[in-house]
């Protein structure tokens, strides 16, 4: 008898895992505070593992249909000198809507429920979660409880209170913008300027044949945004990095920074487990990341994978073994990502040197 599923959170890692346990011939239910939530962030990358989880999903094709192919990442000065260059095999870039919207195309809509914010689990004696309690006093029952409620998550809160999340030392403001002609200047390739003296990039995504998704990444210390109004967003642009090239001039000119997301980084120290009896977390909910890695997507991807194998006809009694043998397994690749992620940010904030990484986690 298959076990009653309810995944509490309707990002990327809690589609995904929906979308793979269908294929595997199970049946869950999804809570959603809105139609529209999940889909904060503008872009991202799909590296090699979350290329695979794609695979093993159906969807490869789907989703890079969806995106732009990308070949590689060039790495240039604030005098358009190329510093550094890195193929990409076959990954691509996409929208946040976008791949959310190929997720949900794959999952029934009796599955789907929203307007259900999260508040609390209803324990029996023996410590198991026998009911989650959203507002409005709406209450639902599994037999296991998955937490993809993201980096914030409420549900770890729940089981795990004294869990901590440290800021960033690198601040992030993301923006988008329609531009066919700088997408094919781009040749397929993600492009990042920097300042030689660290502490300062500009990055574009091309992640459509005419969209580009572009950040300005920036020692929160040393540079402060004050204000997240289109004039105050528009002005640090211009301020920080109006001197970069003119790939960079042309974007802070023709963007809608009312569309921008000032995104202030944070990162979850690391959790001794991501489960408690008979719930489970999943993506930022268990293991939020830095965003040099490009690996909270990715690993989101491959967490719903393990996660719904380890899951599928299964019995009570194995319940928590499989869930110890999926924590163990992608807490250490998790915490691995993590530390380099927290090296790749000293990096940015130094001089660049000819040893500096690719920032990427692979």
């Amino acid at each position: 008898m298959q076990q009653r599923i309810a995944i509490i959170g309707g990002g990327i890692a809690g589609l995904a895992f929906a979308v793979y346990y269908k294929k595997l011939g199970g049946r869950v239910d999804i809570y959603e505070r809105s139609a529209l939530s999940g889909r904060e962030g503008l872009g991202f990358i799909m590296l090699e593992n979350g290329l695979n989880a794609l695979n093993q999903l159906g969807m490869l094709d789907k989703t890079r249909n969806c995106g732009y192919t990308l070949s590689g990442c060039n790495i240039r000065d604030q005098h358009n000198t190329n510093l550094q260059s890195h193929a990409l095999p076959n990954s691509f870039a996409t929208t946040r809507k976008a791949f959310i919207d190929c997720l949900l195309s794959q999952i029934p809509a009796q599955w789907l429920h929203f307007n259900y914010q999260f508040s609390h689990f209803e324990f029996e004696p023996d410590g198991h979660a026998s009911t989650a309690v959203f507002e409005g006093n709406k209450r639902i029952q599994a037999d296991i409880f998955l937490g993809c409620d993201g980096g914030r998550s409420k549900v770890r809160q729940q089981i795990f209170p004294t869990a901590q999340t440290s800021h960033g030392k690198v601040n992030e403001l993301v923006s988008i913008i329609d531009d066919v002609n700088l997408v094919k200047d781009l040749n397929r390739h993600f492009v990042k300027y920097k300042l030689q003296e660290g502490g300062l990039a500009v990055g574009m995504v091309p992640a459509s044949s005419e969209r580009i998704v572009w950040f300005i990444q920036f020692d929160n210390q040393k540079y402060q945004l004050t204000g997240q109004s289109q004039s105050d967003m528009w002005q640090f642009a211009q301020q920080t990095v109006g001197h970069f090239p003119k790939p960079v001039q042309h974007l802070i000119k023709y963007t809608d920074f009312n569309c921008s997301h000032l995104w202030q980084t944070r990162y979850l120290e690391p959790i001794a487990q991501y489960f408690h009896r008979n719930i489970v977390l999943l993506g930022d909910a268990a293991h939020a990341l830095l965003p040099f890695t490009s690996q909270g997507v990715n690993s989101a991807m491959v967490d719903a994978i393990e996660l719904a194998s380890s899951l599928i006809d299964i019995s009570a009694e194995l319940v928590p073994l499989a869930l110890a043998q999926y924590s163990k397994k992608r807490k250490l690749l998790a915490d691995c990502y993590l530390s380099q992620g927290i090296v790749l940010q000293d990096e940015f904030l130094q001089c660049h040197h000819h040893e500096q990484k690719i920032p990427f986690a692979f």
